[in-house]
């Protein structure tokens, strides 16, 4: 019984994370688990289950007015957001490079995540930008992973999956993420571990500007509503 519930719980989880950094499910968004529960097909328990975990994730808040709603976030959080990012990526680049772990295996793993994530940027709409994203997501979370440290790749994948969430709500300047990922490959491909790390650190502080500028527009968009 514990098992089928965990199953079911897993599958709710992974539905409502993929709804949630796909722009389905919008910051702001009140989660009912009974409607969600009818949505899915299953029974409210897993489904309040995958709604704690989607809390601790981040990507969830608990209001005691509103019961669980979609997390939207402000430039505070984008600037922690980043600043995190910075410190993992960098150092688990320079982690992985000392490692000898930034290999040709990698390169190959990298220049496939990037051939997708190039061919869905081009797309306009939510559902082509969310493919992108994923492919973002894959790229970056193959560098983290190159130091084989599987507590920081669970936290960076926690901190990636929020900043996508800012880039579903308004869609900004994202077409240029592909040619910054493709300066990171080229520098891996060159084997030379202090331009890896200015290429994913240019990168990641243009993303920084991109996602402050998207989420003052929401932020200024959402503001007659509160009037």
């Amino acid at each position: 019984m514990n098992m089928i519930k965990m199953t079911l719980a897993e599958q709710a989880y992974q539905e409502l994370r993929s709804r949630i950094v796909s722009g389905r499910l919008a910051g702001g968004q009140r989660l009912l688990p009974n409607e969600l529960a009818a949505d899915l097909g299953i029974s409210p328990t897993p489904v309040k289950e995958a709604c704690l975990r989607l809390e601790a994730d981040g990507l969830l808040i608990n209001s005691s007015r509103r019961g669980m709603v979609v997390r939207s976030f402000n430039e505070e959080d984008v600037e922690e957001l980043y600043a995190a990012r910075m410190l993992i990526e960098k150092g688990a680049v320079e982690a992985a490079f000392d490692a000898g772990r930034i290999d040709e295996a990698l390169q190959a793993k990298l220049a496939e995540s990037l051939e997708s994530h190039r061919r869905y940027a081009k797309g306009t709409s939510l559902d082509d930008l969310a493919k992108a994203l994923s492919h973002d997501r894959a790229f970056h979370s193959a560098l983290v992973g190159a130091a084989r440290i599987p507590m920081i790749s669970d936290a960076h994948a926690r901190i990636v999956g929020q900043t996508h969430t800012v880039f579903v709500s308004i869609p900004g300047d994202y077409s240029r993420s592909v040619e910054e990922h493709q300066d990171i490959l080229d520098a891996i491909v060159a084997g030379k571990k202090s331009q890896i790390i200015e290429a994913l650190q240019r990168h990641l502080e243009r993303s920084r500007q991109n996602t402050l500028r998207q989420v003052k527009v929401l932020a200024q968009t959402m503001e007659p509503n509160l009037l």
